[in-house]
């Protein structure tokens, strides 16, 4: 069994008992009920704003291939950012979505280095901002939580993340040299001056920084309007300090596409600002199935790319590092 396998084995496993401890704690029923007597309008504003944000983060992509010097145009970074959409969120597999776009993007004519680059960065600037709102949030949040160990576990969580940042930015700087003499210390450096250069200019990186900061607020309307859609009676303020604090949190790859994780930090964060656990399921669940909807598109334009003879056996052998 080969080590993709194994872990899409792993990441079921961990959705799947998770989903199932929530399940035991909350009338499923009731869930459903919820669920299929949802607003339709509200609900189809929900997805609409869920599906503007991938527009946005491909103009962010594309945005951070060109200041690396591994342009991509936005007419790819459009089609290839659906495509990773779908095999995310709505048909996840052994192949990573984010495995699918370095394919794709190396096929536009980057470097590999340039492709995995531009995608980690890409990533790694809309989870800053994530974890920086999730910081300003932070106090109402703990106020609402009720278990310390819960508390510490989210402020463990936010402090590692900081520290993160900071060994990505650390990594390319003097005294850091002597990793050079090995290749992975060789390959963080690089990523490392890539990340200085980009997220720490004040442009490209202003600007990618308010692309971020906007589309994590769409994010949350879409949240809001979900919950609207259900009946639920929680204010934009309470979505805007619990949705980054679930977002960062289901950012983990430890389960299927967040289903699960998504769930668990949902009832927990909207449970600090008075929501309901049913409530709080029923707007995760509609959000993961407004995410695997959207993903819909991407399927029509992978197709179109399998005409051109990429595959994801291609995919693989170029993300892992087997293909030139």
């Amino acid at each position: 069994m080969n080590r993709r396998l194994i872990s899409f084995a792993i990441k079921f496993a961990v959705s799947a008992v998770l989903l199932w401890l929530l399940a035991r704690g909350i009338d499923v029923d009731a869930v459903g009920r919820q669920i299929a007597g949802a607003d339709p309008f509200m609900l189809i504003v929900g997805v609409i704003l869920a599906a503007a944000v991938i527009p946005m983060a491909a103009i962010r992509w594309q945005m951070v291939t060109r200041a690396i010097g591994q342009p991509v145009s936005l007419r790819d970074t459009q089609s290839i950012t659906w495509i990773g959409w779908f095999f995310n969120q709505t048909l996840p597999s052994t192949i990573g979505g984010d495995a699918v776009r370095v394919y794709l993007a190396y096929r536009t004519g980057i470097t590999k280095k340039g492709a995995i680059h531009g995608i980690l960065l890409d990533r790694l600037m809309g989870l800053f901002v994530v974890l920086a709102l999730a910081t300003i949030f932070l106090p109402p949040l703990l106020a609402g939580i009720t278990v310390d160990f819960q508390k510490w576990f989210l402020i463990a969580f936010i402090v590692a993340g900081y520290g993160g940042y900071t060994v990505l930015f650390l990594t390319s700087a003097r005294f850091a040299e002597p990793l050079d003499n090995y290749r992975l210390g060789r390959m963080a450096r690089e990523l490392s001056h890539d990340a200085r250069g980009t997220l720490l200019s004040p442009s490209p990186g202003g600007v990618i920084l308010v692309i971020s900061i906007v589309l994590q607020i769409v994010q949350n309307a879409s949240v809001y309007a979900i919950a609207i859609a259900v009946g639920v009676e929680v204010s934009f303020y309470a979505i805007m300090v619990a949705v980054p604090a679930v977002l960062l949190i289901s950012s983990l790859p430890i389960s299927l596409a967040g289903w699960g994780v998504r769930e668990q930090s949902m009832v927990l964060a909207l449970g600090a600002m008075g929501v309901g656990s049913t409530d709080a399921l029923a707007i995760s669940v509609l959000l993961g199935l407004s995410w695997i909807v959207i993903g819909l598109p991407g399927a029509l334009v992978w197709l179109g790319h399998r005409r051109r003879g990429e595959s994801l056996e291609d995919a693989a052998q170029v993300s892992a590092g087997t293909s030139d």
